[in-house]
């Protein structure tokens, strides 16, 4: 049995009402910021086309187009609004309807290519699974005309193609209608996308169907529908819905498995105030965001646990070697109360079973016995909840922990193996079990690292009785730290003091580097001259490492040597070269006698080798300057606040 396959059916099922119809232009609130894919070949969709004739469609719109005069109404057996809903896997499934904030999410990025008028969507995967009235499904079928099923698609001679009844015993069923009316989602490319986001447990799967046009009329719907894994709700944002096609009707709602069970939320005439069901209704929506969440378990709290005590032990003799001592009864006969549930249905019923299948009033052995409190409300939820009876023996064992341990450190490591030896225990009753654990949480054959660790044993007997005792496994750091300095360093002075040298060390510890000590610091005026620096790295454990190295400041007669050196290595022409030459040694031969001669010709040196620089390359003209500058420095020469200035050969005048 179909819905609509012809006049008289059509016509069976129509109301006549009128809600009017208000048209909004709204801009999506979705930014498109993915290129459309199509991607429904890779996922396994099938495109099903189905072909109805404009003529049948033209015929049932006029019959449809003068129905308006009364608004439609809902079902005497349907509460709108939140919708009331029955299903045939769960008896009493009730959905609850809920307005929330309008917040779709960015237009999802898959864009099957082939669309059709009437057709759907066939094998959509969600991408988890989703529980649609008490049922679990994986994948869906996504009608062109605002419909999703959930189980085998159901192809209709007719496609669907005009909004209808909820609930109804007949096919479309097992359906969220969107926005069940006959629209056009071929006539634009892209219209329909879907996409699952995030991650597990909180999947999300979208579809979302963009400036799809109405059939027959100049409405337009831009919609997103979101399940959500997990909590199982679906949520409806409508951005803009309109229809102005007199003859078309539109559904919004959800339907269950057997057509048994709907749930729909109403809308309120702008114009006349009449508040009517979205079941084929001639209305439109702006900005609306409807969710549907399925109904909760009820919510069970069992009685308080319970500890009681067997009958006591012997008086006499040493009752933590249980060998001979008396015990008293193994059981206990316990009231244990009565659990309590609240739910969101009309009642709830709770019982409780025992682990052991004993009714509740018979006594309860030693150890823990769980009771099951179950509660099942009118909407066939279900929840439990568990309580414990205890009963024990409160004798406690007796432990002896092994005698504590101290080693030093295996060689390069920060720890030791050690085997810690085993704890003896004893107690009344039998099937005494030893377990130990570290202060360091380690597992107990791992090493032991430097420091004491904790190891505390534990004996716990069969009724849940514990004794303990401690253990100290000691690990000595007995090793030096490691050292490696510079190898001997030659800087150039900068200044008559000297020279700021900065140098590097590395130091390492088994354990660790608590500080390292140098005779003169990184980073310290160094005089000219030789300078031995000798560096200590230290431990925690007072352990210690030192090593020596030299540092090399060149005075200023070096320099100008190194600085005659390069000239000579350039291998200018003589008549660039010489003359250089001729003011460094100079210098040189003034240095220590007249250090202001001295000045003088490195100050020379400095102009000729600017009044040369058409015949020195330009990076060894910055470097001589440079290096003439330094040694100026360090003969306190008066310089100038600025050397003539290098000009490239290629743009000197």
């Amino acid at each position: 049995m179909r819905r609509s396959t012809g006049f008289s059916a059509f016509f069976s099922h129509l109301r006549a009402g009128s809600v009017g119809a208000v048209i909004l232009a709204l801009t999506l609130s979705c930014s498109d910021t993915t290129s459309p894919r199509d991607r429904a070949a890779d996922d396994g969709v099938v495109s099903v086309e189905i072909v109805v004739p404009d003529s049948i469609k033209a015929a049932l719109a006029a019959q449809y187009s003068g129905d308006l005069s009364a608004p439609v109404s809902a079902s005497a057996d349907i509460v709108v609004p939140p919708g009331a809903s029955l299903s045939s896997s769960a008896p009493s499934f009730r959905y609850h309807l809920s307005h929330v904030p309008f917040a779709p999410e960015a237009i999802p990025s898959i864009a099957p290519s082939n669309l059709t008028d009437d057709g759907y969507l066939d094998h959509v995967p969600l991408g988890f699974t989703f529980n649609f009235y008490g049922n679990e499904y994986s994948e869906v079928a996504v009608y062109s005309n605002g419909l999703v099923m959930f189980g085998p698609a159901v192809r209709d001679p007719l496609g669907f193609y005009r909004g209808d009844l909820i609930p109804f015993l007949a096919n479309p069923n097992n359906v969220i209608a969107f926005a069940w009316t006959d629209w056009q989602p071929n006539k634009v490319p892209g219209s329909i996308r879907y996409e699952t986001r995030g991650s597990a447990p909180n999947r999300r799967f979208l579809l979302q169907f963009t400036n799809v046009p109405e059939y027959g009329g100049r409405g337009l719907l831009m919609m997103q529908l979101v399940l959500a894994e997990g909590s199982n709700e679906i949520t409806i944002y409508t951005n803009s819905m309109s229809i102005t096609n007199s003859g078309n009707r539109v559904t919004q709602g959800v339907e269950n498995l057997d057509g048994s069970a709907a749930a729909f939320d109403s809308v309120k005439n702008p114009v006349n105030g009449v508040v009517s069901p979205r079941v084929k209704g001639f209305f439109s929506l702006s900005n609306d965001a409807l969710r549907f969440a399925p109904p909760h378990p009820p919510v069970v709290t069992p009685p308080a646990n319970i500890s009681v005590a067997t009958a006591p032990p012997a008086t006499s003799g040493d009752l933590r070697i249980a060998s001979s001592a008396a015990v008293g009864s193994c059981a206990a006969v316990v009231d244990p109360g009565i659990a309590t549930a609240t739910t969101d249905a009309a009642s709830v019923t709770v019982v409780g079973v025992r682990s052991d299948g004993l009714p509740l009033d018979a006594a309860y052995p030693k150890g823990v016995t769980t009771i099951k409190w179950t509660a099942t409300d009118a909407d066939g939820m279900t929840a439990s909840a568990v309580q414990t009876i205890t009963v024990v023996d409160k004798e406690n064992p007796s432990i002896a922990a092994p005698q504590n341990i101290s080693v030093g450190n295996d060689p390069h490591l920060a720890s030791a193996v050690v085997a810690v030896g085993s704890a003896e225990a004893a107690d009344n009753c039998p099937d005494v079990k030893i377990s130990s654990a570290r202060s360091d949480h380690a597992a107990s054959d791992a090493p032991y690292l430097v420091g004491i660790t904790t190891v505390t044993w534990t004996a716990t007997d069969a009724s849940g009785n514990i004794a303990s005792a401690a253990q100290l496994i000691t690990v000595l750091d007995i090793e030096a730290p490691s050292l490696s300095v510079p190898a001997s360093i030659t800087v150039n002075a900068t200044s008559p003091a000297g020279a700021v040298v900065n140098y590097l060390y590395y130091a390492a510890d088994n354990v660790a580097v608590t500080s390292v000590d140098c005779t003169k610091r990184s980073g310290s005026a160094f005089p000219i001259g030789t300078t031995s620096v000798t560096c200590t790295a230290y431990d925690a454990a007072g352990n210690s490492k030192s090593d020596s190295f030299l540092v090399i400041v060149l005075d200023a007669p070096t320099q100008m040597s190194n600085l005659i050196q390069y000239v000579r290595d350039l291998l200018l022409p003589n008549g660039t070269t010489n003359p250089l030459i001729n003011q460094l040694e100079a210098a040189f031969g003034s240095f220590g006698s007249d250090n202001h001669v001295a000045c003088v010709k490195m100050g020379d040196f400095v102009n000729l080798v600017s009044t040369k620089g058409r015949e020195i390359p330009l990076g060894a003209s910055a470097y001589m300057t440079s290096e003439a500058t330094n040694i100026e420095a360090v003969l306190g020469c008066s310089i100038p606040k600025a050397h003539p200035q290098l000009v490239p050969p290629e743009i000197s005048g």
